[in-house]
């Protein structure tokens, strides 16, 4: 006899759930609601939330409006921000930038006007065209005085600023040495004499020494990278343009010590060169300071005569903050020692 179990045949469950085919938790469920939804009323039909999935994303998705507001907004936000930080590095630029120059500003002195003194000068020459004048404040930083110069002019004598200018590039550079020996005749000079003797006394032939050392494509190459676009060496040709900027190179000397400079202008220094007794122009200056460089010959030793000046011209006050110091560029062909010194006189008196 098969064994007897209990409820056979029927589903479990029905015994436990005597109401067959509802949920057990259902007449809980019902009970429960009114408490679920204290607000509901539930005479009311029930509102169903749910959407179709084409409803949904409609009701979900922001408005076109919206959209472009935002993307504007963004867009302009970047590019306001973007000029800020631009307006603000220019401006931090600026203010770094200007520091130096506020300060040399500040203690720019009255300006000095010469014109009127060359401009009487001149009206006693018999060629104006013949000098070639141009004079400069350093400290105010501008031109005070000036006459034909923007011609080329024989510069024989102050073009030899521009061999000591580049051999003290050099020297800085370590390419060239100033105990290096160089052929000069039958002696042998070092680089750092051979210097010096252009200076003081235009040797010329140190001058031919140093300028085979340097090499013509050298001096070219020099002459090109700083914009000497008026001087040819080799043709002994220049201008007050170009000489101005050299001897602000100098005054500034960028390319090396200040100490290099303080020898430099010992060396400039009328009073320790052989020649400058020579030059009619120091003769005209009894108050000022001068120092720097000449050439000169007379009509019976060349084609014409010439006499070519670049000087630095101190003032003596004795508050250093108003001291003054001048460069005279002054190419002048065929003319006297008398009107070099007039010159010279009109000058210092406008100066001082």
């Amino acid at each position: 006899m098969p064994p007897n179990y209990p409820n056979q045949g029927q589903n479990p469950a029905q015994g436990q759930y005597p109401n067959q085919g509802q949920n057990p938790n259902q007449g809980q469920n019902k009970a429960q609601l009114p408490n679920q939804y204290p607000n509901s009323n539930p005479s009311q039909a029930r509102v169903t939330h749910e959407l179709a999935p084409n409803e949904f994303a409609k009701h979900s998705m922001p408005k076109f409006g919206k959209i472009f507001a935002i993307i504007l907004f963004t867009t302009a936000s970047v590019i306001l921000l973007s000029f800020g930080i631009v307006y603000l590095m220019k401006y931090l630029n600026e203010k770094t930038a200007k520091t130096p120059e506020t300060t040399t500003d500040s203690t720019k002195l009255v300006s000095i006007n010469l014109q009127p003194a060359i401009d009487q000068w001149l009206s006693t020459q018999v060629n104006k065209k013949n000098n070639s004048i141009l004079v400069y404040d350093l400290k105010n930083q501008e031109i005070i005085g000036r006459n034909n110069d923007f011609t080329q002019n024989n510069s024989q004598g102050v073009e030899n600023l521009f061999l000591v200018y580049l051999a003290n590039l050099l020297f800085k550079q370590e390419t060239w040495k100033k105990e290096e020996l160089v052929k000069v005749g039958e002696e042998s000079l070092t680089k750092e004499t051979c210097l010096t003797r252009i200076i003081q006394e235009n040797h010329a032939g140190c001058k031919e020494a140093i300028t085979s050392e340097l090499g013509a494509d050298q001096l070219k190459q020099f002459l090109k990278d700083q914009s000497y676009e008026n001087t040819n060496l080799t043709a002994h040709l220049s201008n007050t343009s170009d000489l101005l900027s050299l001897a602000k190179r100098f005054y500034n000397h960028p390319d090396f010590s200040n100490d290099v400079w303080e020898d430099l202008k010992l060396k400039l220094d009328p009073k320790a060169n052989v020649i400058a007794s020579t030059n009619p122009l120091l003769s005209g200056f009894q108050k000022l300071k001068p120092y720097g460089i000449f050439g000169a010959a007379s009509e019976t030793s060349s084609n014409y005569s010439y006499i070519n000046n670049l000087y630095f011209i101190e003032t003596a006050e004795e508050d250093p903050a108003r001291r003054r110091t001048i460069v005279l560029i002054y190419l002048a062909t065929d003319t006297d020692a008398a009107s070099v010194i007039d010159l010279a006189k009109a000058i210092e008196k406008s100066l001082i």
